[in-house]
Parts: structure tokens; sequence; C-alpha cells
């Protein structure tokens, strides 16, 4: 008996996989980034076919780390840390695009199972507490993100051209990470998901930045004591420069 239902899950998820890959087909213009020195984000072209009708969704997750989150306090005048939890698995960056607003789709129960949408971003950690008191916490790690560009709290819209064309335009700030970006494509029918594709960012430090990023990781000793010496270089000739320009 417990054969014959591994058989049939994996028929199912099989066949579910054959009739995804016949409804969407989804590319990019290119699919990998190179961070470098003075690396100021960058826009990928996100484009594909559905043979079926709906609406289109596409979220973009970033490589998923943990966070440590403290909560201040103002005690005596200073602003001191008095408790901080640690958050895993929480998405580095995230960005969703739809051919119409999320909360018009009438899936909400589809876009919660799916993590579509930066509210219904699922993390682990602090399970201890009160679900209210865990939704602050929660809550500071988002907006902390969108502060920093890693989310992008407004929607990003997809064209539909002949009911079967669509694209969208995928934006990247300068403070993303390095890592596989997973990207989701989603057609939504009368509020249930009809087909999934999940296609592949690859986002890597490129030259100088990368050798930086390598030294400061891997030999951090010598990374500051070069990071000082070139300060003070930089500051003597600047200096320098100015006594004699002013002499």
């Amino acid at each position: 008996m417990r054969k014959l239902l591994i058989f049939l899950t994996t028929l199912f998820v099989y066949v579910n996989n054959i009739i995804a890959k016949d409804i969407i087909m989804a590319d990019f213009s290119k699919n990998k980034i190179n961070i470098d020195v003075g690396f100021n984000g960058a826009k990928l072209l996100f484009f594909g076919v559905i043979d079926d009708e709906g609406d289109v969704v596409v979220s973009v997750t970033g490589p998923r780390e943990s966070i440590k989150v403290r909560k201040k306090k103002r005690k005596l005048g200073l602003w001191i840390n008095t408790d901080f939890k640690t958050f895993y698995d929480v998405p580095s960056y995230y960005f969703v695009a739809s051919t119409k607003p999320l909360d018009q789709l009438n899936a909400n129960e589809a876009l919660r199972i799916n993590q579509i949408g930066i509210k219904n971003i699922r993390f682990e950690g602090a399970e201890e507490e009160a679900k209210k008191d865990r939704d602050l916490w929660k809550s500071g790690i988002i907006d902390t993100m969108i502060k920093l560009g890693r989310y992008t709290p407004e929607q990003g819209s997809i064209n539909i051209s002949n009911q079967r064309l669509f694209k969208t335009e995928l934006n990247f700030s300068s403070e993303i990470i390095d890592g596989a970006y997973i990207v989701d494509t989603l057609l939504i029918k009368e509020g249930n998901v009809i087909a999934v594709k999940r296609s592949f960012i690859n986002v890597s430090k490129y030259g100088l930045g990368e050798k930086i990023y390598t030294m400061a990781t891997e030999k951090g000793l010598i990374y500051g004591i070069l990071a000082v010496f070139f300060a003070l270089v930089f500051g003597f000739t600047v200096n320098e420069t100015i006594r004699r320009f002013n002499a």
C-alpha cells in the first residue's frame, strides 16, 4: 500500500510538472548579474508565454539568511538594546509583479501558501513569543529590508499581449547580495494556481569587488591593516596637497 501511495504521488508530481511546462514558458534577457565596484543595481527583462487564461504573478526571492533583530528602549536619555531575537530563513530580497493588484485576484489562500506578497513571507524563529509580539519583530525586519532597498513594497506590473505573451521588468537595487535568486511564475485562475514555473538568477561578485570581499571575509586582519594604511596615506596626500596649494 505504501509503495502504491509513493508511486501515485510521484506520478502526480511528474504529470503536474508536464502540464505546468506546457501552460507556462518563461525566460530572461539574461539570468546573471555581476556585482563589481560601483555596482548601482540592475534591471532584467522577464518574458514568457501562457497557454491558458488567467492572471500571471511573478515573485523574486533572494538567498535566505539568519538575521538578529534588536529591540531598543530609551533609558536615562540613552537608547540601549534591551532584547534581541534571531530569525532564520529570511529572504535577503523580495519583489513581486502581477497583471493586477494581488488583493484583486481573489486568491488569498493560494497567495499565502506560495508566500506571494510581503505580508505572506514566512520566517522561522521567536516561536516562543505570542503571535502579536512575533508579528512586531517580523514587521521590524520587513521595515528594515524596505529601507535597505532589498524589499520592494510597490507591486510591479506585468503586461500581457494577445492574451498569451507576457513581460515584466525585474529591478535589483545596489544592496543585493550574491547567491541564487528564485523566480516563481504562477498562473492563477478563479482563485487557484493552475501552473507554476520556477527559474533562477545567479548573482555573483566580480572583478575587484570579489577580491575585496574575499580578503575581508577570509583575511580580516590583513584587510583591516591595509584599510587603515590606505586611509592614512589618502589623508596625508590630501592634507599635503591642500598645504602646498595654500602655500
